[in-house]
């Protein structure tokens, strides 16, 4: 195999915690036959929770406290990630990175405190923040929702405006992008279902269904989106078990636009196989058991297989989809990192 092909690969990037003495982000060579997974190099980037790829850009953010969170920005340079520089995020704890490239604008949600920070770049290079928006709000979950906390900025279907997710108020914030990338400050809101904690939401292809999964409830909620608004339609439980606590995490639909899969944690530590109907709605048709803490998973390119981050048992399954039941078989392909929780495959 000759340097320029190794450059060619597929590359799986995985994100973590790092207080086990990680480096944070470990970057993988990604075989797309096999699901095989073989380790190339790593980047120093303390609590490296949640990355963004646009091109030949990576982005990163640092989920520390303090006044010490950071957002990092690397560019690929002969097959590896090289650093460009970083910018303090402000809001602390950033849970969540989104680039634009229509503006060149990066976003970060932070959880603690609330807040959404806005960076413009130039060449991948982050300026100084541009941008800080607070939230303020609770809800009725007085372990968790006693103040606003920003889980995840996504984009509409028509780029045009940046849905905020806050699991402490039980709302969706939806500003309007001005075209220098910075946002409208005022932004409409979309109320929730009170003690639901919602977290992350995804937007189908075509452009008119959202699923949004509520970390505290458990629940996906289907919205059809009109625009700036969200229309709830069905509401359907990700995790049926009997616990008190739950604490869903991450939402994905399929390459193939047919499947939506949800990760469960704590009470259960499950994924969760939904068949996405014609009308948009969802019927739960599958869930598999996966080791402990599945913060994160991600489809591969060609919707084979489904990764898996256990955050508690230091590995990344390797899973392989069918994608005619919607069915998972563990491949028995881990790969091993420390407090792993983030994935990406570019």
């Amino acid at each position: 195999m000759t340097l320029s092909t190794i450059f060619l690969l597929p590359q799986l990037i995985i994100g973590s915690y790092t207080h086990k003495g990680n480096p944070g982000i470990e970057v993988f060579n990604w075989d797309v036959k096999t699901g095989k997974a073989t380790k190339s190099y790593s980047l120093n980037v303390p609590a490296a929770s949640y990355q963004a790829i646009s091109g030949e850009l990576l982005f990163s953010v640092s989920e520390e406290g303090d006044g010490k969170a950071i957002v990092s920005s690397f560019q690929l340079r002969e097959g590896k990630y090289a650093p460009i520089n970083t910018e303090l995020s402000r809001g602390d704890h950033p849970c969540y990175v989104l680039y634009r490239e229509k503006s060149k604008t990066l976003y970060t949600a932070n959880y603690s405190g609330g807040s959404v920070s806005v960076f413009q770049t130039v060449s991948g290079r982050l300026k100084p923040l541009a941008q800080y928006i607070a939230y303020s709000g609770s809800s009725i979950n007085k372990d968790r929702q006693n103040s606003s906390h920003a889980h995840m900025v996504a984009l509409s279907p028509d780029q045009n405006t940046l849905f905020v997710t806050d699991l402490g108020s039980d709302k969706i914030y939806a500003h309007a992008i001005l075209a220098n990338g910075l946002l409208e400050e005022k932004g409409s809101e979309i109320v929730l279902t009170p003690g639901n904690g919602p977290r992350h939401i995804r937007f189908n292809t075509k452009g008119d269904r959202a699923y949004l999964l509520n970390e505290l409830s458990s629940d996906v909620d289907v919205f059809a989106v009109k625009g700036a608004q969200l229309e709830k339609i069905q509401s359907i439980p990700a995790d049926t078990s009997a616990a008190q606590v739950k604490g869903s995490a991450d939402i994905h639909i399929s390459p193939n636009g047919k499947w939506l899969l949800a990760s469960n944690r704590i009470s259960s530590n499950q994924v969760v196989v939904f068949k996405i109907e014609a009308d948009g709605k969802l019927t739960r048709v599958f869930h598999q058991n996966v080791a402990k803490i599945p913060r994160n998973f991600t489809f591969d390119p060609s919707g084979k297989f489904v990764l898996v981050a256990s955050q508690e048992e230091d590995r990344v399954q390797v899973f392989k989809f069918n994608n005619v039941s919607g069915t998972l078989t563990d491949s028995h392909q881990d790969i091993l990192v420390k407090s792993p929780v983030s994935l990406l495959i570019r």
